[in-house]
């Protein structure tokens, strides 16, 4: 299967058990997905590839997500899933365009929340 470029979506998730049904749901919804399963990975991608969206966990065991956060584009949507949501809540105000998916996380809310940010995006990039 080809990547749309158009909706290439960046995982970073280090546990095989949350990313491979959530890359898989992702695709379900149209997105294609890169992965990375440490800070560096996620940070190498965001250098080769042109994401419309990232959705990272913040703790991995190699690195930090928020590394990979504070580096993404600002006009990309970033969705922040963790199941310690303090640990987000400053990088939620310091970026635009993040937020935070608490852990045990629903799929559905997931995609719905990433949908909507893009649309947002979207909007905001034709009015300016």
């Amino acid at each position: 299967m080809i990547k749309d470029a158009a909706r290439l979506v960046l995982v970073v998730e280090d546990d095989v058990s949350v990313r491979r049904p959530l890359v898989k749901f992702l695709e379900m919804h149209g997105f294609s997905a890169i992965t990375a399963e440490t800070a560096d990975e996620g940070l190498d991608a965001l250098n080769k590839h042109r994401f419309v969206a990232a959705v990272v966990d913040l703790r991995l065991r190699l690195g930090t997500g928020r590394d990979v956060v504070a580096a993404s584009p600002p006009e990309v949507p970033v969705i922040i899933f963790s199941g310690v949501p303090s640990e987000s809540a400053e990088l939620e105000r310091l970026r635009p365009r993040t937020k935070l998916i608490e852990k045990p996380y629903s799929l559905v809310l997931l995609v719905d929340t990433l949908e909507k940010m893009l649309a947002e995006a979207n909007s905001q990039n034709l009015h300016s």
